[in-house]
């Protein structure tokens, strides 16, 4: 029998990207263009900036046996990155 766990953390920061890490060897990453468009409150046409993420190509990098690689610099910059979102700014979600 196989079991799997997971932890959520929430933020607040604006997201400008997706990245999934993969067992601590795969990093899959693509930037959310943004897009300017309008959206009607009571009535009213307000303009706001709004990220597209569905369709965004995803870019891989993966851990070699080269530790200098461009592909193992990117995944441990990347667990790097994430790790300190987690320590400082991610919150466990309210109830």
């Amino acid at each position: 029998m196989r079991n799997a766990s997971a932890t959520v953390k929430t933020h607040t920061a604006t997201t400008l990207f997706k990245m999934y890490i993969l067992n601590a060897q795969d990093v899959f990453f693509g930037f959310y263009p943004i897009i300017e468009h309008s959206v009607k409150v009571k009535g009213e046409s307000i303009p706001m900036f709004d990220v597209l993420g569905k369709d965004v190509p995803l870019f891989h990098f993966a851990v070699e046996d080269d530790e200098t690689s461009e592909g193992s610099q990117y995944v441990v910059q990347a667990r790097a990155w994430f790790d300190s979102v987690w320590s400082t700014i991610g919150r466990e979600p309210s109830s």
